[in-house]
C-alpha cells in the first residue's frame, strides 16, 4: 500500500517568480531545493520538539539529579507513514533536493497534540523509524537506504534547526499549488483540524494577555508591580492556551519538563494559585531565578 503511494507522489517547481517579494515572518532568500514533492494526502503535521535521550532498550537517559537528558531540538513528524512515503519519493529522486509543504504545530502542553507526542519514543533522536506492524516484527529504515547507490556520495543534507515556524520558508509563498493540495481533505481527516495562521495563534495569544491586563488595571492593580517573591507551590499551576481555553492545574514537576521542552512563550499567560492574577509568563520568574525551580513572583487577584 505505501509503495503504491510512493507512485502517486508527484512534483512541482519552486514557484521562483515571486522570489523578489519576501514574505514576512519566514526564512529570507530562494529555498535551496530543486522541487516540491505533492503527495495525495493532506499536509503532514510537524512539532518543534526536544527529544529524551533514550538507551537502546528505550529507556530515558538521566542526569546525577535524577532529570531527563534531552536531545536537539529539531522537528519532528507527526504522521510517520506519511514521512514514510515522503521520504522514499525524495530517496528516489536523489540528487535533486526535495522538500514538501507542511503543517506547523505549535501547541503549548494540554491539547490534543501532547496525546500523540507522548507516545512518541526514539532511541536515535528521529534519524530511524521503525516499520512493521507489531511489535518485535519491524525493522529500522533510514531515507539513505532508499536512496541510489552512488547517492551516499552527497552528504550536504539540509538540515533546518526546530526552532519556530517562523525560520522556515513560507510554503504559501514559494510552493502555493502543492499548499492547495495538501489543505484538500483536512477538515475530513480525522483527529486533524483545520490549519491556523501564524497570525491567527499571534493574535490569540496577545488578546488572552490583554484581556487579563485590562481587568486587572481596572481594579486598579499593575501586573508589572504589585507581586510578591514566594516559594514554588508544588500543585495549582494553571495557564491560559493560545485558544483562550484554561489548562490545569498542573503539578510543579510537569510545568518544569514542559518548560525544559521549551513550551512556555514570554507572553503566555499564566498562574500558580487560584487565588492568583494570570500573568505573562515573563512576568513570574524575574532574574536571577531560574522558571519552576525555587522562586515564583506571584500576583493577587
Amino acid at each position: 500500500m505505501l509503495d503504491e503511494t510512493v507512485d502517486e507522489v508527484v512534483d512541482d517547481p519552486i514557484d521562483e517568480s515571486v522570489e523578489n517579494w519576501q514574505p514576512r515572518d519566514s526564512a529570507e532568500g530562494l529555498p535551496p531545493y530543486d522541487v516540491v514533492l505533492v503527495p495525495p494526502f493532506p499536509s503532514m503535521r510537524v512539532i518543534s520538539w526536544l527529544p529524551k535521550i533514550r538507551r537502546p532498550d528505550g529507556e530515558a537517559e538521566r542526569d546525577s539529579y535524577g532529570d531527563q537528558i534531552l536531545g536537539k531540538r529539531a522537528w519532528f513528524a507527526l504522521d510517520n507513514r506519511r514521512l514514510h512515503v515522503l521520504q522514499h519519493a525524495a530517496a528516489s529522486r536523489w540528487p535533486r533536493r526535495c522538500c514538501v509543504a507542511v503543517r506547523c504545530i505549535e501547541e503549548v502542553p494540554g491539547g490534543s497534540t501532547m496525546k500523540e507526542i507522548r507516545k512518541f519514543r526514539t532511541t536515535t533522536e528521529g534519524r530511524s523509524v521503525e516499520v512493521g506492524i507489531r511489535v518485535g516484527e519491524t525493522e529500522t529504515f533510514t531515507w539513505p537506504q532508499a536512496a541510489p547507490p552512488d547517492s551516499l556520495a552527497r552528504e550536504d543534507a539540509i538540515e533546518t534547526e526546530g526552532l519556530y515556524a517562523e525560520d522556515l520558508w513560507d510554503a504559501v509563498h514559494w510552493a502555493p499549488r502543492a499548499v492547495a493540495a495538501g489543505a484538500k481533505g483536512e477538515a475530513a481527516d480525522e483527529g486533524h483540524p483545520q490549519q491556523e495562521t501564524k497570525d491567527t495563534r499571534r493574535e490569540a495569544r496577545h488578546a488572552a494577555v490583554a484581556a487579563h491586563q485590562n481587568k486587572n488595571k481596572a481594579r486598579g492593580d499593575d501586573v508589572h508591580h504589585g507581586g510578591r517573591l514566594g516559594p514554588c507551590p508544588e500543585m495549582g499551576w494553571t495557564y491560559i492556551d493560545p485558544r483562550g481555553a484554561h489548562q490545569g492545574p498542573f503539578p510543579l514537576a510537569k510545568m518544569r519538563l514542559w518548560y525544559q521542552h521549551g513550551y512556555f512563550l514570554p507572553e503566555l499567560p499564566m498562574r500558580c494559585d487560584e487565588r492568583d492574577a494570570f500573568v505573562p509568563f515573563l512576568h513570574m520568574f524575574p532574574a536571577p531565578n531560574e522558571p519552576f525551580l525555587g522562586l515564583v513572583m506571584r500576583y493577587p487577584a
